[in-house]
């Protein structure tokens, strides 16, 4: 048999640290993060779904620039645009997800979070300028997939600027413990 376990030496319960809840700017900083995850996503879904039509453009505008060229090579140069573009948004949207994923630590006062949102807004920034390129027709009418992307760049924006007002500055640098 064991014997018994000794006594503590000090009645008093070790300090339980309180989580800080984030102030309001922060949570909508986090919502409109999420937010732009979504409509990047949305985007995707939609260009995806809609690729006939884009194909049909980008065939267009490549036989207006190279009327010599036969129907086969047309075909080649709009899939190559539509794939690659789609690819690198999809890209963009991975990146968004790991922005999603980054909402949490920002939630919990990791401040230099927004660093890495600023350099995954940058990335979304040129993926969106390249589906407006390549999949917006140029009319003035409603084209969902580069509405929607440059919603998304909009809301991420507005994010990460909101995110660098002082008070969310003050709450990310009152959060930390010292050290």
């Amino acid at each position: 048999m064991r014997p018994p376990r000794p006594e503590m030496s000090n009645a008093v319960p070790p300090p339980v640290l309180r989580e800080a809840t984030p102030p309001p700017l922060v949570r909508y900083v986090g919502a409109l993060w999420l937010m732009g995850g979504v409509l990047g996503v949305a985007a995707l879904v939609v260009a995806y779904l809609d690729r006939d039509t884009h194909l049909a453009g980008l065939r267009e505008t490549a036989a207006s620039i190279d009327g010599a060229a036969d129907a086969t090579r047309l075909d080649q140069v709009a899939s190559i645009a539509l794939w690659g573009t789609l690819a690198l948004f999809a890209l963009v949207v991975v990146v968004e997800v790991v922005e999603v994923l980054l909402v949490r630590p920002l939630m919990r006062g990791v401040g230099r979070v927004r660093w890495a949102l600023l350099v995954a807004l940058v990335l979304d920034a040129g993926a969106v300028l390249l589906v407006f390129a390549f999949l917006g027709d140029g009319s003035s009418g409603f084209q969902p997939t580069p509405h929607l992307a440059g919603v998304q760049l909009a809301v991420a924006t507005l994010a990460f600027l909101l995110g660098l007002l002082p008070p969310a500055s003050r709450w990310f640098r009152d959060v930390r413990p010292p050290r």
